[in-house]
């Protein structure tokens, strides 16, 4: 029983996961409650209808013999031609008169299974109300009017019947008054029984049919449903680590599956971005750890090839350690570039002073600058009547700022000035620009040069004066910030960094 148990959980769990089965389910069970409805609504009309045919050959029959007994003027003795005449008109019909102390005058054959009391005590229907000359078509127009005379009786086998009584004025013959006898008449319903019977089975095999049928048509449906959506995997399925640039097609996929397209395909573009950001970064990664490995390692092999003095060994450790300080910096900036990629880095950002922060950055370089004969300024302004801070976070924005310095004092003419010019705006937002007079940057560089590991002067990739790292760090910083970090160099001007901080509420919006 457990064993079914399963079997029945795993197929109901499967079933959930598939949308052909639920679609043509879908549309087989709203197919079959149409039909469904359908022959509820056929059986009630036919039965309505046949109810009908009996009530009118009764009413019918009734006025036709309240005719010809008129026309046989009241004679009774030609009541036996007259029954025949009713039964040869529906073969199903019975009649029995009673005259009018109640006594059966003359009864049709075979004889009626219905008691006599039945029909005594049942009301009788005026004849004279019916219209005359009788008809068909008058009957019928009126039938509704006298429905409620006829009754139902069901015999013990089961057989029913429809009854009608009716009384009808017979003239005065012979000198004898005017008097009224009464027509009993019964229709069986067994035909109307077969009848609905035969249309019952034929309206459920129909229903079975088209059951299949709408079955078939769902499944059919539901594959041309989901057709897309399985093209749409397919194609996803062959995206790659070398087919990143494939992307799913927009101009056939159903209008439900455009958007979910269109959102696949803009994580394809993060993907790929994202996998060719990290293949540079591996390889820029790759290349510049081999140059410091490779000088530690040449260094050792040289120091060990044979006996050396402690100078000597002094020397190489020196030498060493230098390769160690730019591992360590470069590995420090990767984990710090690493931790800003993350959604959920350390971010702490309010208000600072601006002179007392910059004044900090100058005091890290004031004697790299002495030593280089740079000298270092700074300046700071504001709208009217606007505080001279800006919201940021103080540790990045330092850093931030001090590898502009840094790398600003780098490429700085001897003799020249290195600027820090803050201006606060009036809706809180600041601009920091960090200039320097030296070689301009060329143009096309100038569009990458806050990649990780891109250093646009190819004769330093092996120096140990830096890792290619700061500015991409400096870009990563005012992402965080919401910020941008921009650059403007041109032959006879000087090279300027422009960082731009968000005002408050746009800087705590991007965090969040």
């Amino acid at each position: 029983m457990s064993a079914a148990g399963g079997l029945l959980r795993r197929s109901l769990a499967r079933f959930r996961r598939s949308m052909t089965a639920q679609i043509s389910l879908s549309i087989t069970a709203v197919s079959i409650l149409i039909i469904a409805v359908y022959v509820a609504v056929t059986g009630q009309f036919i039965r309505g209808e046949l109810r009908e045919e009996n009530e009118l050959i009764l009413l019918a029959n009734l006025a036709f013999f309240r005719d010809d007994l008129a026309a046989a003027g009241g004679d009774l003795a030609q009541a036996p031609r007259l029954l025949e005449l009713a039964e040869h008109r529906v073969p199903r019909l019975h009649v029995a008169l009673l005259d009018p102390e109640k006594r059966t005058v003359i009864v049709s054959s075979p004889p009626s299974v219905v008691p006599p009391s039945t029909f005594l005590d049942s009301p009788a229907l005026d004849a004279t109300r019916l219209p005359t000359p009788a008809s068909v078509a008058d009957i019928d127009r009126v039938r509704e009017q006298f429905a409620d005379a006829t009754t139902t009786w069901r015999s013990p086998a089961g057989n029913g019947y429809r009854l009608l009584t009716g009384r009808v004025e017979l003239p005065a013959v012979g000198g004898q008054p005017a008097r009224s006898v009464l027509v009993a008449l019964e229709v069986d319903t067994l035909h109307t029984s077969q009848v609905r019977r035969r249309d019952r089975r034929d309206l459920l095999i129909g229903m079975a049919i088209a059951a299949v049928l709408a079955s078939a048509m769902g499944l059919w449906i539901a594959r041309r449903i989901v057709v897309s959506a399985r093209r749409l995997g397919a194609a996803a399925s062959r995206i790659g680590a070398r087919a990143l640039d494939e992307r799913l097609p927009l101009d056939d996929s159903p209008v439900e599956l455009v958007e979910s397209t269109m959102a696949f395909n803009h994580m394809l573009d993060r993907l790929q971005k994202a996998f060719e950001r990290l293949s540079a970064f591996s390889s820029d990664l790759a290349h510049d750890l081999r140059t410091p490995v490779g000088n530690l390692l040449g260094e050792a092999q040289v120091a060990l090839s044979r006996p050396r003095s402690a100078a000597e060994y002094r020397g190489v450790l020196e030498s060493a350690v230098e390769e160690y300080e730019r591992l360590s910096r470069m590995i420090g900036n990767m984990l710090f570039l690493a931790n800003a990629d993350n959604e959920q880095a350390a971010f702490s950002a309010g208000w600072i002073d601006l002179a007392p922060a910059l004044d900090r950055v100058i005091g890290y370089f004031e004697l790299l600058a002495e030593e280089r004969a740079v000298v270092l300024e700074r300046s700071v302004r504001s709208a009217p009547g606007v505080p001279l801070r800006v919201w940021a976070d103080e540790t990045m924005l330092v850093r931030a700022l001090s590898n502009l310095v840094s790398n600003a004092l780098r490429h700085a003419e001897s003799g020249s000035r290195v600027e820090i010019a803050a201006y606060v705006e009036h809706a809180g937002g600041c601009t920091i620009e960090v200039s320097n007079t030296g070689a301009p940057i060329p143009s096309e560089q100038q569009t990458r040069i806050f990649e990780r590991f891109y250093r646009g002067d190819a004769s330093r990739h092996g120096s140990s004066s830096g890792s290619g790292l700061g500015l991409a760090i400096v870009r990563s910083i005012m992402e965080l910030h919401v910020g941008t970090a921009t650059v403007f160099s041109a032959p006879g001007q000087r090279t300027v960094f422009v960082l731009r901080f968000p005002s408050q509420p746009a800087a705590t919006t991007g965090r969040e």
